[in-house]
Parts: C-alpha cells; sequence; structure tokens
C-alpha cells in the first residue's frame, strides 16, 4: 500500500474533486496546481502526470477497500452473517462519503478505451469478489447459508443498489416528509434506509429466511 505524506493527499484529494466536477479531460494540471496552491513542477515531481494522478487517486480509494476485505475476510470472530452486514454498512458509508470518486468510478467504466484505470476498477472487483466469495462457501458448507446462491449476483445487488440510490437522493429529498431534516440527518437517514434493506434482502437470499 502507498505511503503518502500529507502534501500529496492534498493533492489527490484536490485532483478527485476536481476530476469529478470538470471530468478528467476537462482538468488540467494547473487546475489542480491552483486549488491545490502548489506549483506544476511539484506536481510532476510527485506523480509524473495527470494520468498518473488519477491513478493515485484509484489506488488510494481502492487499498483502503482491500485492508477492509482482507481483516474481514480474517476475522474468526463474527458469524458469516455479521460479516456480510459489516460488508453492507462499509460500502453504504464509504460510497456515500466519498462521492467524487464515485463520480470518476462510474464515468471510467463507462470509458470503452483500455486505460490502467479500468484495468484497476475489473482488477479490484475481481479481488472483492474472491475475497467474499469464502465467506459465502465456509457458511454453505456450514450449513449456515443457503446453497443456491450466486455470490456474483449478490456483489452486483449491493453495488448496483447504492449506486442507483446516491444519486437519486435529490429526488428522495423532495418528498415533503423529509423536508425537516438537514442534509447530514437526510444522509444519516439515506444510510439508515439503504443498511436495513440491504441487510433484510441478503439474509432472505443467503438464509432464505424472510
Amino acid at each position: 500500500m502507498e505511503d503518502y505524506n500529507d502534501k500529496q493527499l492534498s493533492i489527490i484529494t484536490v485532483a478527485e474533486r476536481l476530476f469529478a466536477e470538470k471530468g478528467f479531460h476537462g482538468t488540467s494540471v494547473r487546475d489542480i496546481a491552483q486549488e491545490a496552491d502548489v506549483n506544476i513542477a511539484m506536481i510532476s515531481y510527485y506523480f509524473g502526470s495527470k494520468d498518473k494522478l488519477l491513478e493515485a487517486v484509484f489506488r488510494l480509494r481502492m487499498n483502503a477497500s482491500r485492508a477492509f476485505i482482507n481483516e474481514l475476510v480474517q476475522n474468526d470472530t463474527m458469524a458469516p452473517l455479521e460479516k456480510i452486514y459489516s460488508l453492507i454498512d462499509r460500502f453504504i458509508n464509504k460510497m456515500l462519503n466519498e462521492q467524487n470518486f464515485q463520480c470518476i468510478m462510474s464515468r471510467e467504466q463507462l470509458n470503452k478505451e483500455q486505460s490502467p484505470i479500468r484495468d484497476l476498477i475489473w482488477q479490484l472487483k475481481g479481488e472483492m469478489l474472491g475475497l467474499m466469495r469464502p465467506i459465502v462457501t465456509n457458511a454453505q458448507d456450514a450449513g449456515i447459508f443457503a446453497t443456491d446462491v450466486d455470490v456474483e449476483m449478490l456483489m452486483t445487488t449491493l453495488f448496483g443498489t447504492i449506486h442507483q440510490t446516491i444519486p437519486a437522493q435529490h429526488l428522495l429529498r423532495t418528498n415533503t416528509a423529509y423536508a425537516h431534516m438537514n442534509d447530514q440527518e437526510f444522509k444519516e437517514y439515506l444510510r439508515l434506509r439503504l443498511s436495513n434493506h440491504l441487510k433484510k434482502l441478503f439474509k432472505a437470499i443467503l438464509t432464505h429466511e424472510f
């Protein structure tokens, strides 16, 4: 896992926001340098190019997820369903708190051109599937989870539901029932609503208990 100093992290954070707001091609290194209050030469020294800076954004976010899932899989004190619930909450929180990154990631996945970033995305997704699979299969072998679970579709359900809900939050917010909530209160409401829905759904799929 790469170790970044405070200045590098500041540059990465600014780049992430600008890439989300203006797009990768709409953002110049000069834009990033001005926002991060550094000179262009420093960005070149630390990252080499704008492409490498985008890779740094992805590696920073992805490495955190990779470390979390590894720790979760190796945890011998949690029940399988607890691990699944922890995974659900982790990705809800991550995707709610890193919306700039999610915007970039969604855009890059739609990019038809081959790129190092697309390779990183599919590498991470493959790793996550590979790490999640033993949680399910070990529980199946122990008679805890149902044997007819499609792990690939389970992961697709998790990410697809969150990905669809976050962009729709502005539509959900128009409901007068939420008018009294400030932004932080609505974000917490949405987090809990997603968490409860996905946990009920996954429990039903994994255990056939409704």
